[in-house]
């Protein structure tokens, strides 16, 4: 089994990234329950809380787990939806505010509560607008963490 962890995470906050898992859990259930419609609900990459917006990690998780389905797609599951977790930062039951799963980031000291889009928000619209999974796909970003490289806010939005 591979276990991937992401050496830049905070360590309290790593969790294991296994893509091929969801994959093999979606070939499983083709193979032995005849296919049926899959949604997977509440994907995500939990991060600590601050005010950085360049989520790279999140990024990665997305494209990976995406990219799972994807192949999963291409072998024929019946795959009907994927849904991150979370739109926001919002309070966790198991963390309250210390730990954020959104795409937007919230200013909780602002009272407008001001919602900032992280990079991975800018990625995940971009995706949805028909752009590829893979880093070497001329995504609006580089995987790398030397060289990171983002769309405008108003880019990010989707119409």
């Amino acid at each position: 089994m591979k276990r991937c962890f992401y050496p830049f995470l905070p360590s309290v906050l790593q969790y294991p990234i296994t893509p091929w898992a969801l994959q093999g859990v979606l070939e499983y259930f083709k193979q032995k329950y005849g296919n049926p419609p899959m949604y997977i609900h509440e994907s995500g990459q939990r991060m600590q809380r601050n005010s950085t917006l360049e989520d790279l990690p999140r990024v990665t998780c997305l494209q990976d787990y995406i990219g799972a389905v994807l192949d999963s797609l291409g072998n024929g599951s019946d795959t009907k939806g994927y849904f991150t977790w979370s739109f926001l930062d919002v309070f966790e039951v198991l963390d309250g505010y210390s730990s954020g799963y959104g795409l937007y980031y919230v200013d909780l000291d602002d009272p407008g509560l001001t919602r900032y889009p992280k990079l991975s928000a800018k990625w995940y619209s971009h995706f949805l607008r028909g752009g590829s999974v893979g880093p070497d796909s001329g995504s609006i970003i580089d995987i790398t963490r030397e060289n990171l490289t983002s769309v405008s806010p108003d880019e990010a939005l989707i119409e």
